[in-house]
């Protein structure tokens, strides 16, 4: 029987692996999801986060092949999926994994972001005041005003928040080849920065194969809002990327 198909799976900025926890009992038997974890948020909460690609890059290329790679075998095969910033995150391990093991991803998912292609920089997320920073993440959605204004847990999060951020608006990736597989680029209607008519064609140059994209009726975080939809996407996506002709999977909830 061949070896599941691993799924890594990467987090929008902020956010922890919790995020996916739903995942593995509504992905079919023959998806292997794999949740990374950035440091600074989740079960890395001690850690310091990171504020740079290339040392944020490298622990995820570190966690990604304890999963891959099998004592006399080649790298098992692999998919990737990530959410806002984790599209982009997913974007630089695909190219990191190919350099390394010489076999890229057979199928990349990228949520709820825009292409890189698209991004304007912006180098003041480390240092800018608390009011402005506030202002950011109320424009985005993705917290209520409650926790917003609930000092003690912005004290917890900020510093990883303040490091996705910056992240997010230094990422210049270098010339290179695209990658070779399909691509999903899935959106929210309700996401104006991300629906914008040039979104889907820069995505689409990111690989020499087959392109897609697809829409949810919400906003930016439909992976909490719209999951089982979400799922229903990425299964069918898979499916026709590996070639799966039935592919039943357990119960979405």
């Amino acid at each position: 029987m061949p070896a599941p198909l691993t799924l890594f799976c990467l987090p929008y900025a902020g956010g922890s692996a919790a995020i996916f926890r739903e995942w593995p009992r509504s992905l079919p038997a023959w998806v292997r999801p794999v949740m990374l974890h950035p440091a600074g948020r989740g079960v890395r909460h001690g850690d310091t986060p990171v504020h740079g690609w290339p040392e944020f890059v490298d622990d995820m290329v570190g966690q990604a092949l304890t999963h891959l790679m099998v004592s006399g075998q080649g790298p098992l095969p692999f998919a990737i999926f990530g959410h806002s910033m984790g599209a982009l995150v997913g974007l630089e391990l695909a190219h990191a994994l190919r350099t390394r093991l010489d076999v890229g991803p057979r199928w990349f998912g990228a949520s709820a972001s825009l292409a890189p292609a698209l991004r304007e920089r912006e180098t003041h997320w480390l240092t800018c005041d608390d009011a402005t920073f506030k202002t950011e993440v109320r424009r985005l959605g993705g917290m209520p005003d409650s926790l917003l204004e609930h000092d003690e847990f912005m004290a917890l999060i900020t510093p990883a928040l303040r490091a996705d951020f910056h992240l997010c608006g230094t990422y210049d990736p270098p010339a290179r080849a695209p990658l070779a597989c399909p691509l999903l680029a899935i959106n929210g209607d309700d996401d104006a920065r991300c629906v914008v008519p040039a979104n889907d064609p820069a995505w689409a140059s990111e690989t020499t194969g087959p392109f897609a994209s697809a829409r949810v009726p919400a906003g930016h975080f439909f992976i909490n809002s719209h999951r089982d939809a979400l799922l229903a996407q990425v299964i069918a996506h898979l499916r026709d990327a590996v070639g799966v002709s039935e592919a039943p999977a357990r119960a979405l909830a």
